[in-house]
């Protein structure tokens, strides 16, 4: 049996704003007062599940997404996988983290989806745009499989081309990040 990912994408959206007296007005705090008052939500697309409501016996969410390969639509990709987060390294390929596990301050969408009845999700983890644009993926390794010797710009060409720059469209690189697992 093989390991599929279930990949999601959050944004930083900052309170900039207060409402005082009816009227709104620009806060003037720091980069950092900022940051720690900031909230990550979904951008992915959602939509009622009906199980939710046809199986409450079950611990299922009440959305699903609407359009899963909206950022990620790519079948199994072990290279990547291993890239991301050290799951199924076979190649021992240099990664960006081990798996970090989810994020305190995961949007509720999201923390209601990984929290699913699911005991085969593993590896549970997150990453920032930043740390997928800066990572070196022109790296060549040998696959004893095919006993040939592949480049990561190749193998992983749909994630650097496709997915990098879709994300790349929805805020500075600080302000987007990755949730996935492994099921």
């Amino acid at each position: 049996m093989g390991t599929d990912i279930w990949f999601f994408v959050e944004k930083r959206y900052y309170k900039e704003y207060e409402q005082l007296d009816g009227t709104w007005r620009k806060i003037n705090k720091s980069k950092e007062d900022l940051v720690s008052t900031s909230i990550w939500l979904s951008v992915d697309k959602w939509t009622v599940n009906p199980d939710y409501y046809l199986y409450p016996g079950y611990k299922t969410s009440r959305l699903k997404p609407s359009d899963p390969t909206e950022f990620y639509s790519e079948d199994r990709n072990y290279d990547l996988f291993s890239i991301l987060s050290n799951t199924r390294n076979d190649h021992n390929l240099k990664f960006i983290s081990l798996p970090r596990g989810l994020p305190v301050d995961i949007s509720p969408e999201l923390r209601e989806i990984a929290f699913e009845n699911k005991e085969d999700f593993y590896d549970h983890s997150w990453l920032f745009l930043n740390e997928l644009v800066t990572f070196n993926w022109n790296e060549i390794y040998f696959c004893d499989q095919f006993q040939e010797h592949r480049n990561i710009l190749d193998t992983c060409s749909g994630f650097i081309n496709e997915t990098i720059p879709k994300l790349s469209k929805l805020g500075e690189p600080e302000d987007v990040r990755v949730i996935f697992w492994f099921g």
